[in-house]
C-alpha cells in the first residue's frame, strides 16, 4: 500500500484556486478513491500503480476547466513491508508523544 501527496496549483488563475481544488476532489469521489483533503495537499491511498493511473486521470482536470499553466507536486511513499493508511503516521507520532509524557 502506498500514500500519495498531491498538490495541483493552476498558475495565473488569481489568489484563490479553491474551485480547481473542488473539481479535483469531485473527480476523486467519482473514481472512488480513498483520499483526504488537507489545508496544503490531498492525500490518496492505494497501491502505487493504482495511484499513478489515478493521477493520469485527474491531472488534466484544471486544464479542462480553463487553466493554461499548472504546477504539480507529487510525493509517493510506497511501503511494501506492511499496510499503511492515511492517518497511520499521525497516530504513531501521537502514541510516542503520549508515551514520553
Amino acid at each position: 500500500m502506498a500514500l500519495m501527496q498531491l498538490t495541483i496549483v493552476p498558475v495565473g488563475e488569481g489568489v484563490s484556486v479553491g474551485n480547481y481544488v473542488a473539481d479535483i476532489q469531485k473527480r476523486l469521489q467519482e473514481e472512488g478513491a480513498s483520499y483526504k483533503l488537507t489545508d496544503m495537499a490531498t492525500l490518496i491511498e492505494g497501491d502505487a500503480q493504482y495511484l499513478l493511473r489515478l493521477l493520469a486521470k485527474i491531472y488534466e482536470t484544471p486544464f479542462t476547466k480553463g487553466a493554461i499553466r499548472v504546477v504539480t507536486n507529487i510525493t509517493i511513499d510506497d511501503r511494501r513491508d506492511k499496510t499503511v493508511s492515511i492517518g497511520d503516521k499521525i497516530e504513531a507520532v501521537t502514541k510516542r508523544i503520549k508515551k514520553e509524557n
